[in-house]
């Protein structure tokens, strides 16, 4: 069997939680988690029971596959702080959750030799175990090297990868937001 790659998701909120407890279920080894806050925390002790929460860098440092599931008003501080401090490295993947940002959002990490990969569950998270079954549309924008592992990554979450180019990440973010649940459910059906 082919060894899964260690994966690290930065930010324990209501998507990071669930992407990871869904991954961990695969098969994929979680290396750590970080949150900041009591409910991040609270959610990381439930569905993730046995996983070391811990700063990001050390998440980083740590994964193979680093997901970044913070806001979007975040992302590209986060980005930027992990860049600065040395913990990401060339040939990494990292992936962010985010439905507006493109492959721009992770332009500092991209700068280091990380392989960034846009990676959107087009579902609304309550962040309790009932997402842990859902089967989401994952809207996702990658190099044409990186799709496999994007691929592979939302077939093992039991998802229906969409690509989206990056030029259209904007359009794709508004028809969502506009349709919101409507239009997922068709997209899914």
């Amino acid at each position: 069997t082919m060894m899964r790659p260690c994966m690290g998701v930065v930010g324990a909120g209501k998507v990071g939680s669930v992407l990871a407890a869904r991954l961990r279920s695969a098969g994929y080894p979680i290396v750590g988690v970080s949150g900041r806050s009591e409910a991040s925390r609270l959610r990381a002790d439930t569905l993730l029971p046995g996983i070391a929460v811990l700063e990001p860098e050390q998440v980083a440092a740590a994964a193979d596959v680093l997901v970044l599931a913070v806001p979007d008003d975040s992302l590209i501080t986060v980005a930027e702080q992990l860049a600065a401090s040395g913990s990401v490295r060339p040939g990494q993947y990292v992936l962010h959750t985010s439905g507006r940002h493109g492959l721009d959002a992770l332009a500092a990490l991209t700068r280091l030799g990380a392989r960034p990969i846009a990676f959107h569950p087009a579902m609304t998270f309550t962040g309790t175990a009932v997402d842990v079954d859902r089967q989401p549309v994952f809207g996702l924008t990658a190099a044409l090297a990186d799709r496999p592992l994007a691929e592979e990554l939302v077939v093992a979450l039991g998802g229906v990868p969409m690509w989206v180019a990056e030029t259209d990440r904007a359009l794709y973010h508004a028809a969502l937001a506009h349709g919101a649940n409507h239009l997922v459910t068709l997209v899914a059906q």
